[in-house]
């Protein structure tokens, strides 16, 4: 079998892809995926500017769905031919952490586009504990998307979600990538007023379509919440936007960060007497994944993407850097 990929850096000239031998799925990596639709992400950005230090060479692609192309003779749980989504990560599922649920802190972990080879690429290889088959008519494009930007917002809507109560304000900074699908998580699992912010007047009228109760720009939102907001998921992660969520929230509220960047500064006298909390969001749980899936193939939420072919990964990946774009950039790779 052989494995086309996308390797190339941003400013590499002409996009030749690349053909690498791949293994027969075997051990621990038992299943080979052949990838209908990889997310672009700004993790790749990161990988591929040195702000995360990869292991080269590296094919990218942590948000993965396709077809079951081949499986190890152990795995009983998916067959050939079954379209699936990949949970981020590649585990055994035997660790302490696991077994209470942990999953994004398993010890031995391997993650595909990260630290493996992901779906930047035709095939793939992955695990049976990592399959989630989904609907055989589903967009996978679309689904693509839910396991690392949908599961995190999903994960911090869940958090938000266990505190509200009906009518209680939360605030979503950010409507990119992440907070467009945090808008309808919340919308979707919560009654609480959903107020949207962000700079551009574009992500503000595309929060009001995902079901935001008003969306308003920075300087805008103390007006915008007379009472606080009982929660604040940031997805921008920076001063500003750390400094701005954690100043609206009322007694008990409480400050989601997933934007990676910036540092929370806050009194603690602050913290104590308002009984505020302050807590990071990270990836999310299988189970998590299976649930924000559930949503989306009932259409309860729709990520917005832009569909690229593979062999136009640096087109997608300078649009992502240069924000051309609302929502998620996908390619296909038989776009």
């Amino acid at each position: 079998m052989v494995l086309k990929s996308v390797s190339k850096d941003l400013d590499g000239g002409p996009l030749v892809p690349e053909e690498r031998a791949i293994p027969r799925a075997t051990g621990a990596f038992d299943v080979v995926v052949r990838i209908g639709a990889a997310g672009v992400c700004r993790t790749d950005l990161h990988l591929v500017t040195g702000e995360m230090e990869p292991p080269l060479p590296l094919v990218l692609g942590h948000e993965n769905a396709g077809w079951v192309h081949e499986i190890g003779p152990a795995v009983t749980t998916v067959a050939v031919g079954d379209a699936v989504i990949c949970f981020p990560f590649v585990s055994s599922g035997l660790s302490e952490q696991e077994r209470a649920g942990l999953d994004t802190d398993a010890p031995d972990r391997a993650t595909p586009g990260i630290s493996v080879d992901g779906g930047y690429a035709e095939y793939m290889l992955s695990n049976e504990r990592s399959m989630l088959k989904v609907p055989a008519g589903a967009d996978l494009a679309q689904l693509a998307t839910l396991t690392d930007a949908g599961l995190a917002a999903y994960r911090a809507c869940k958090k938000a979600a266990a505190i509200v109560r009906p009518g209680d304000d939360v605030v979503v900074l950010g409507v990119g990538g992440l907070g467009h699908i945090a808008v309808q998580a919340l919308a979707a699992i919560s009654a609480a007023r959903i107020v949207a912010v962000d700079t551009n007047p574009a992500a503000r009228g595309f929060a009001l379509e995902c079901g935001a109760a008003e969306a308003v720009s920075p300087d805008d939102l103390p007006r915008a919440l007379p009472r606080g907001a009982r929660a604040c998921l940031d997805f921008v992660g920076a001063d500003l936007t750390a400094a701005l969520g954690t100043g609206v929230l009322a007694f008990g509220g409480a400050y989601f960060a997933v934007g990676v960047g910036g540092s929370v500064s806050l009194p603690l006298s602050d913290v104590v007497v308002g009984e505020r909390r302050i807590e990071g969001v990270y990836v999310g749980t299988y189970t998590e994944l299976l649930e924000v899936c559930q949503l989306a193939t009932t259409g309860r939420i729709t990520p917005r993407i832009v569909r690229y072919p593979l062999a136009e990964a640096n087109t997608a990946l300078r649009d992502l850097a240069q924000s051309a774009f609302l929502g998620r950039a996908v390619l296909e790779p038989g776009g």
